[in-house]
């Protein structure tokens, strides 16, 4: 019965409620009235939630937001709001065929809608368009070991490749961070004609340079650092090689492989990474990985991996190229 749970997230952030608690906790029928929602309804569906931790009641009939259910705000920095949307709608269908993915180990999203994510999304623009928010509110969170310099000292760097960047969230702070540093933004023609730099401070844009393409066939040259933002889980381990194959040939000898991704624990524990693991694969036919498995794919598309920093929403993997 998960997925009513997260159903239930998803019509009561749809409705503006979590909004309306921007300012603190709301009696319920204030709440609905504000909303448009039926006052018992709203009860109903918020009991559910303040036993996920997402709200408080107190007292009785007042409803208010925990830190969880701070990050569904609209207006929260690396706020999951798309996020929502984005589960609810076709990655929410596809798993109506997760029983292909089971028999085949292959995307069930293909089985429901006739072909793969991506291409789909670029034949749906306003889709595509949630996709990208939902990924740049993820990244607001993920990429905060790549900020940190006790991770990665960025003074020695001076131009940097973000492959599968998107619409350059991740490298547009980045490069507001540290003003030396000069960008180039990669993804497919279609994606990175939405970038806007500019939304992350003056100069930004002008030091960054948007290139599109197909990382199957080949990524700009030159660069010291090379960035991989949560876009090898998308792949099986047979494309993820093949995509960092592309970067081994452009990589310069002194250059680094900077990859931002999970790192599902070796345990028997139940953890969200092996949720998502999950959903990669009904999804994308992808998959997340363990450490181990992260070794031996960087072995095959070229790399060594020096380092490794885990963070709490994403794990750092320092790679250099192999000799």
């Amino acid at each position: 019965m998960g997925y009513i749970v997260s159903q239930a997230i998803f019509a009561v952030t749809d409705a503006g409620v979590v909004d309306l608690l921007a300012e603190g906790p709301v009696e319920v029928e204030t709440l609905a009235g504000e909303a448009r929602v039926d006052a018992d309804a709203l009860t109903r569906f918020l009991r559910v939630l303040v036993a996920e931790d997402l709200f408080v009641e107190e007292p009785r009939g007042t409803f208010g937001l925990t830190a969880s259910g701070e990050l569904l705000r609209s207006d929260q920095p690396g706020s999951l709001r798309h996020l929502v949307t984005l589960m609810r709608g076709e990655s929410y269908l596809a798993w109506q065929d997760a029983g292909h993915s089971l028999r085949t180990g292959e995307a069930g999203f293909d089985a429901v809608f006739g072909k793969p994510l991506f291409e789909w999304l670029a034949a749906h623009p306003s889709q595509a368009a949630d996709f990208d928010a939902a990924q740049a509110g993820l990244v607001a969170k993920r990429m905060e070991p790549l900020l940190d310099s006790a991770w990665w000292d960025w003074s020695g760097t001076s131009s940097v490749v973000d492959i599968g960047g998107g619409n350059g969230t991740l490298l547009g702070a980045l490069l507001a961070r540290h003003g030396h540093l000069t960008g180039r933004l990669f993804d497919q023609p279609h994606v990175v004609e939405h970038a806007d730099l500019t939304a992350h401070g003056a100069g930004v844009a002008g030091r960054c340079e948007v290139v599109g393409g197909d990382f199957f066939a080949a990524v700009p040259g030159g660069a010291d650092v090379y960035l991989l933002a949560q876009i090898l889980h998308d792949w099986s381990d047979e494309d993820a090689v093949l995509i960092l194959r592309r970067i081994r040939e452009a990589i310069p000898p002194h250059g680094r492989l900077l990859i931002l991704e999970q790192i599902i624990p070796d345990d028997d524990r139940p953890h969200p990474e092996k949720l998502l693991d999950l959903h990669m694969l009904v999804l994308l036919g992808g998959r997340e990985r363990g450490e181990a498995e992260w070794r031996g794919l960087l072995v095959e598309g070229g790399f060594d991996l020096v380092e490794v920093h885990r963070g709490p929403r994403s794990s750092l993997l320092v790679a250099a190229s192999a000799s």
